[in-house]
């Protein structure tokens, strides 16, 4: 089972839920796993979530998510990532406790 780390966590306020904040997240697996990086928001039955490729998680739909999670600086890790350079995990835990003062959440999946 691959292990992941959220690295981006932000919230975007839902108009047509009294402002609810809805949450976004972003998690990266470091492992050679064919879908390092996965996306999700939501909560309860309105939760939603997917693992993609590095490649992937370059596209334009996923822009969003990484504009909420205030996280564009995992993109140029991620762009390498897709160009076959493997993560530099210690850099990303590092800069992560830099801006967070705390290492990442992670867990494991089955679904990489």
């Amino acid at each position: 089972m691959a292990l992941y780390f959220n690295l981006a966590h932000g919230t975007k306020p839902l108009p047509h839920a009294a402002n609810f904040p809805w949450p976004f997240d972003i998690d990266l697996c470091f492992e050679p796993v064919p879908h390092p990086v996965t996306f999700s928001e939501g909560v309860g039955h309105g939760a939603a979530g997917c693992a993609v490729s590095a490649v992937d998680a370059l596209l334009p739909a996923w822009r969003a998510h990484f504009d909420i999670t205030q996280s564009s600086w995992l993109i140029p890790h991620i762009e390498r990532l897709a160009q076959g350079t493997p993560l530099p995990r210690d850099e990303i835990m590092r800069r992560y406790a830099e801006l967070h003062g705390r290492q990442p959440e992670c867990y494991q999946s089955a679904c990489a």
